[in-house]
């Protein structure tokens, strides 16, 4: 039995143009202690599939899944106030902007002290020893002294502890980390990433960590899933997907980046995707990286699904198999 699995989830909002989907088809699976990454460009409908999944999404949103259980347990069959609980008890998440998700106006303890006692913490006192805790395990120093302190007073990486502190009140089984080092400097960042990994080892808790970086995934992954305009079209372990894409858009994300070494050569151009992602209510005939896509053909017009092959998933009609095993070489 998974933590959580979802099969077929679809997100859709309500528009002066109709219904416009922004998650089509999304499928996932994370056990405990599992971290897997999500990957894609911005607009590529990993923010709204994350906040579908923590029952986040605002009220002009449609979400639907032919599957979606956590720990076992059927959300689809659940009434909203039972849903509701049974997420907020086991699922977190937290931003990659701590500032914008902090209240300027109100101390870090009382803001700490307000998401503990909505999760059971108990009387005043116990509260402020739990906070303080929290803070501690964090790994912010003079917890006493930060506690009494507003998040200007704070720099932009200890907010993001605290903000992990939140999220570590409700003691999740799953934390999702909505790109959460990239409004922080890459010092700060390796220290972020760091304490995450160190979380998710000491409380066997499931970390899905979603980003534009495929060096954080190199190093924290055991899965990625690559997404582009609201769909999954690449599913595989970490080391396979970086060294053997299968997908011309994980190819082309991947030839993007010049320390990958099995798509760099010294004086060769970083590779640039022609054209730019299509907005999600205009998008093309059949595959949505059709017109940008180097390998297009006639085919291409039918939309692909999303198939088994060689131990990953990947949707398209033209897998670079052999091109992925010639640079693997």
């Amino acid at each position: 039995m998974h933590l959580l699995h979802i099969e077929n989830l679809s997100v859709n909002f309500k528009t002066d143009h109709g219904l416009v989907t922004a998650v089509d088809k999304f499928k996932f699976k994370i056990d405990p202690g599992q971290v897997i990454g999500v990957i894609g460009e911005s607009g590529s409908g990993k923010s709204v599939m994350a906040l579908a999944i923590a029952d986040l999404l605002s009220p002009s949103a449609i979400a639907q899944a032919d599957l979606f259980t956590l720990e076992g347990q059927d959300l689809n069959r659940m009434s909203p106030f039972e849903r509701k609980r049974l997420i907020t008890d086991n699922i977190s998440i937290i931003f990659q902007d701590p500032t914008s998700s902090l209240n300027p106006a109100l101390t870090i303890g009382y803001q700490l002290d307000e998401t503990v006692r909505s999760h059971g913490g108990g009387n005043s006192r116990q509260c402020r020893d739990r906070s303080l805790e929290l803070l501690a395990s964090v790994g912010i120093q003079d917890a006493k002294r930060r506690y009494k302190e507003y998040p200007h007073q704070l720099s932009g990486g200890l907010n993001q502890r605290v903000m992990i502190a939140m999220a570590l009140a409700c003691k999740p089984k799953l934390l999702i980390a909505d790109e959460p080092t990239t409004s922080l400097d890459v010092t700060v960042q390796s220290q972020i990433l760091d304490l995450l990994m160190q979380l998710n080892q000491d409380l066997n808790m499931a970390l899905m960590l979603i980003t534009h970086d495929f060096s954080i995934l190199s190093e924290t992954s055991e899965k990625v899933h690559v997404m582009y305009s609201g769909q999954v079209v690449e599913s595989a372990k970490t080391y396979k997907l970086l060294t053997e894409p299968y997908h011309p858009y994980t190819k082309a994300l991947l030839d993007s980046v010049p320390h990958f070494g099995m798509h760099y050569k010294k004086g060769r151009r970083l590779y640039n995707l022609p054209g730019t992602t299509p907005p999600m209510r205009h998008l093309p005939v059949g595959c949505n990286l059709g017109p940008r896509c180097p390998y297009a053909s006639r085919q291409c017009v039918e939309m692909p699904q999303l198939k088994s092959l060689h131990g990953r998933q990947v949707r398209c009609h033209f897998p670079l198999i052999e091109e992925a095993k010639q640079e693997s070489k």
